[in-house]
């Protein structure tokens, strides 16, 4: 009797194994079983540009690069007045645009689980890409 029930418990563990590896072979080829085995998330589908993450990281990249808006400034004072003005009113209105760009990346940093995740508070988004702008104009 122990022979019987042995024998039946290894037949079903073998079987059932069996039919697992015939499941996963019929669900590779099958692109609706890839979203059920992933939890319906596909990555490739996924637009970050409107989830907290696209916010999270403009506000730490503008709360980490605002000091960029100091040369920024003062570059584009120059270049549209003059360089005095631009090394002296410039690097003024440069220290308190970094600190409103700096104020808005901590807001946008605590707040980035809070929608709208694509609308920027300061215009460009980034400081970095106004330096980068204004350096090239001015130096070439």
């Amino acid at each position: 009797m122990k022979k019987i029930i042995i024998l039946a418990t290894v037949f079903i563990m073998a079987f059932s194994i069996a039919q697992g590896f015939a499941r996963d072979i019929e669900m590779e080829d099958d692109p609706e079983m890839d979203e059920v085995q992933n939890n319906g998330i596909q990555a490739d589908r996924i637009d970050y540009g409107k989830s907290p993450l696209n916010k999270l990281g403009r506000g730490a990249t503008n709360l980490v690069t605002c000091w960029a808006e100091i040369p920024a400034t003062a570059i584009r004072v120059s270049q549209e007045k003059d360089p005095a003005l631009g090394w002296t009113v410039g690097v003024a209105e440069g220290v308190f645009t970094a600190l409103l760009r700096g104020a808005t990346g901590l807001f946008d940093t605590v707040t980035c689980v809070i929608p709208p995740y694509d609308k920027p508070l300061m215009q460009p988004e980034y400081a970095l890409n106004d330096l980068d702008k204004e350096q090239k104009e001015y130096l070439w």
